[in-house]
């Protein structure tokens, strides 16, 4: 087990969201030593995300970029993070989706036929207990090789780990603390080897890094328990149905680039009880309302790398709405290339900014 004190070559993980969570599990992984230094904030996107890993998207019903690399890889990490903490955190979930429209159904049918979709198009749907609980759609189409990641649960328990193992620093980062020399990036006085920011949304703030073209959105969502309504499938019509347990629910998400606070808002309160009440023929009851705000980057792809004038500063950040299937792929990579200089992906590198 790594030792509770310093080590000179340790490195500096800031912020313990899904990046940083999964970051450190790797370092730890190969062995590498590392502290976190995080304080759990409001609008965290990683303690109220829904988790969902889904092949097709969009109303074009493209498939997710990478998918099947990333959704393995996910598959498996999540698998072992969850044997080593005594959790389960990974549940494959079809997903079942309306097609509202002549369009939509249309492009199903198209898209079915790609050779390159046809894993993840099933040839017929199953609505199995929602069909006495939800309004009838135009037509219905079903998608298998998705999953649900339970993120809260997953950051949660790795936090207790790294709180049990003396290896969490329960603060909240100080840019004018930071100093250099020629081989550390010091911190209130401590050497690192690496200083990795994981910062989610507060990437907008760091002024190291503040080049790379950030921005923020805003997603809101609905705990309900809905009586009488119990499915392994996730349910897509304009919202997402999530089932997490018995005859409980997430409800989400709104997607908002302008807005004013992280607070949950009355605005988003009634438009999704509005479309839950649209979707659902039965009684609900909403359980708590909650909003997150993730970063996003203009090319919809995470960042990773080493400042370029300040080599001993990294960042890991931008997995945005897709971070669940993103993250465990170029965590790894991001660990090794700071533990052995390995290459990073040149679609996720930061120099593509530089």
């Amino acid at each position: 087990m790594i030792s509770p004190k310093h080590q000179d070559n340790e490195i500096l993980i800031v912020g313990q969201g899904l990046a940083g969570t999964l970051l450190s599990y790797f370092l730890i992984k190969n062995n590498q030593p590392v502290k976190v230094l995080d304080q759990p904030m409001q609008g965290a996107t990683s303690t109220i995300a829904a988790g969902i890993i889904n092949p097709i998207t969009g109303r074009r019903m493209v498939k997710s970029w990478r998918f099947e690399a990333l959704t393995s890889h996910a598959r498996k990490t999540y698998l072992e993070i969850g044997c080593s903490l005594g959790i389960s955190v990974f549940h494959e979930k079809n997903i079942l989706r309306a097609l509202p429209n002549v369009f939509e159904e249309n492009e199903w049918d198209r898209r079915s036929g790609f050779e390159e979709n046809q894993p993840y198009f099933c040839k017929e749907f199953d609505l199995e207990d929602y069909k006495s609980c939800i309004t009838p759609a135009r037509a219905w189409g079903e998608l298998t090789g998705s999953a649900k990641v339970n993120l809260p649960l997953l950051t949660a328990s790795f936090r207790q780990y790294l709180q049990t193992n003396h290896l969490l620093i329960e603060s909240i980062f100080d840019y004018s603390a930071l100093e250099f020399d020629d081989e550390k990036a010091i911190y209130k006085d401590i050497p690192y080897k690496k200083i990795v920011f994981c910062e989610g949304a507060k990437a907008t703030e760091n002024p190291y890094f503040n080049y790379l073209p950030f921005s923020t959105s805003k997603g809101e969502m609905l705990l309900v328990r809905i009586k009488g309504l119990n499915s392994l499938k996730m349910l897509k019509n304009k919202i997402y149905l999530v089932p997490l347990e018995k005859e409980l629910f997430w409800v989400g998400s709104s997607n908002s680039f302008n807005f004013e606070g992280d607070n949950p808002t009355e605005e988003m309160l009634l438009y999704l009880r509005k479309e839950l009440e649209e979707v659902l023929t039965i009684p609900f009851e909403i359980l708590s309302h909650q909003a997150g705000i993730r970063p996003t980057v203009t090319d919809k792809r995470p960042l990773l790398g080493l400042h370029p004038e300040l080599p001993n500063l990294g960042i890991f950040n931008g997995l945005g709405t897709k971070g669940a299937s993103l993250g465990p792929l170029f965590a790894e990579q991001m660990a090794l290339h700071l533990t052995c200089g390995s290459l990073l992906d040149e679609a996720v590198d930061i120099k593509r900014f530089n």
